[in-house]
């Protein structure tokens, strides 16, 4: 099932650098570094874009679970056996959340995502055919950076449309709105005073340590890609200076406040995808309840 997250990872890859790459909490040795990626999980989720683009919530996980459970009778009934996994329920555990300020922990980002489970086995060019469609039909929203696509009919489109009815375009678009605008939030931080403020502490404290960098995102662009954090002396005094520095606190800080100022700016966006958000809701628990 293509989740809500395929927007924003459309957004991650057309972004430079990967500024938004994800993380997740796991395994961190280091008591320090593990309190510190804690309340960077904290900051995080109260970001308001965090909670409309990425939170995991009862509301999502329904529309994900009717929207699998209908593509699979779609499935079913013409004549191929498709068995998604179920959708996650929220956990109450930490969430993967994008780390708009570099490395939070010496846990390399993307660990679960390698651990859900291996691809999915190809199949026929009828089974892909009924699940995604006609290839030379799609729908498709533009925003100011990307134009996503999506398949027009095909079990998994049917499924959408049962949920959102002939809303499947307005949502994708304001799903793209909502997405740039967290790009844009994270752009127009850079020309906050305290945010500025703590790049100079951190970058001072990264000149003691024997590291010239400007800011944290600098120092990660500039590592190879196979680097071991946990060996690397730079990542090192990266996220010890952030926490000396309490670079998490006030960088998540200054971010919430300008989010919450675009969305004021776009309120009918963020009007319109409540009320799309509500209406899947109220469908998914209508499939649900009939299963």
């Amino acid at each position: 099932m293509v989740s809500r997250k395929t927007v924003v990872l459309a957004l991650v890859l057309m972004v430079a650098g990967g500024a938004w790459a994800f993380a997740d909490r796991s395994g961190e040795p280091v008591s320090a570094a593990r309190q510190q990626a804690a309340t960077a999980d904290e900051l995080s989720a109260r970001l308001p874009l965090y909670r409309l683009l990425h939170a995991p919530t009862d509301a999502q996980w329904r529309i994900d679970e009717a929207q699998r459970q209908l593509t699979i009778a779609c499935m079913t009934k013409l004549g191929f056996r498709y068995r998604p996994a179920p959708a996650p329920k929220p956990s109450g555990t930490a969430a993967e959340h994008p780390t708009p300020f570099g490395l939070e922990t010496l846990t390399p980002a993307g660990t679960s995502a390698a651990e859900d489970g291996p691809s999915e086995v190809p199949q026929s060019k009828e089974f892909n055919r009924a699940l995604y469609g006609d290839p030379d039909k799609l729908i498709s929203a533009h925003g100011k950076l990307i134009k996503v696509s999506r398949p027009a009919d095909g079990c998994q489109a049917e499924a959408e449309k049962r949920l959102l009815g002939d809303e499947r375009l307005q949502w994708l678009q304001l799903d793209i709105q909502l997405g740039e605008g967290e790009q844009e939030a994270r752009k127009q931080l850079n020309n906050d005073p305290a945010f500025r403020a703590a790049n100079a502490r951190w970058a001072q404290c990264m000149h003691e340590a024997g590291f010239q960098q400007k800011d944290p995102l600098s120092l990660l662009y500039g590592l190879p890609r196979d680097t071991d954090l946990s060996t690397n002396s730079a990542a090192h005094a990266d996220v010890r200076c952030k926490g000396d520095t309490d670079y998490l606190r006030v960088s998540y800080t200054r971010l919430n406040a300008v989010q919450q100022t675009w969305l004021t700016k776009h309120a009918s966006t963020l009007t319109a995808w409540n009320s799309l958000q509500r209406r899947q809701n109220a469908a998914a628990r209508q499939v649900l309840h009939a299963q």
